[in-house]
């Protein structure tokens, strides 16, 4: 008796740990954009890098060029431009770039920088991150390797879809536009070959 038990015991953790298996599978197959790899979302915390949907976009110069004057846009950069593979997780809100900067009023949660000369700036932001996770076909949470991520960026956003899809509500939008193909085409260069 106790043998016949302990045999359906093993086979239902079997098949726990195969149905686990395959959800995750599953799981990961319908959140990764075909032709790009992506990430488990239980990456190293400490290896992967939280990124607001705006600023895939903010960072393409300083991605492109590796030089950037922003205290803390540029070392975000930095560390993507010498680690191509390194994780990404996309959010809506505060992300590593946020959080440390001296215009970031942690107990509100929004930046202050321009707040009395653009009210809407925080909302417009926010709206862009919601925009570009949508044509990305991500949802917040989700990871993949910086390489993977700017070159979904590349085939999925024009500069017509920037324009008019993603930082539509953006202020700058008409200033950006301008240089969004050299310096997509400059960011997916660079993190094709890393650099140190």
């Amino acid at each position: 008796m106790n043998t016949a038990n302990d045999r359906s015991t093993k086979l239902s953790a079997t098949r726990r740990d195969f149905l686990r298996t395959a959800s995750m599978l599953t799981g990961a197959a319908a959140l990764c954009p075909l032709g790009f790899r992506c990430i488990a979302r239980a990456a190293e915390p400490s290896q992967t890098i939280v990124i607001r949907g705006h600023h895939l976009f903010d960072m393409l110069d300083a991605l492109g060029t590796g030089k950037s004057s922003h205290k803390t846009l540029g070392p975000v950069a930095q560390k993507v431009r010498a680690n191509p593979k390194v994780p990404i997780k996309v959010v809506v809100g505060v992300d590593d770039i946020c959080a440390p900067c001296e215009w970031w009023d942690r107990a509100k949660t929004h930046c202050t920088k321009s707040l009395k000369t653009y009210p809407q700036d925080n909302e417009n932001s926010m709206t862009s991150d919601k925009n570009a996770l949508r044509v990305l076909g991500m949802k917040a949470g989700d990871t993949m390797s910086a390489a993977d991520l700017y070159r979904l960026i590349k085939v999925k956003v024009t500069k017509k879809v920037f324009a008019e899809e993603v930082c539509v509500a953006c202020r700058l939008v008409n200033r950006c536009k301008k240089t969004y193909e050299p310096r997509i085409e400059a960011a997916v260069k660079a993190l094709a070959e890393p650099h140190s």
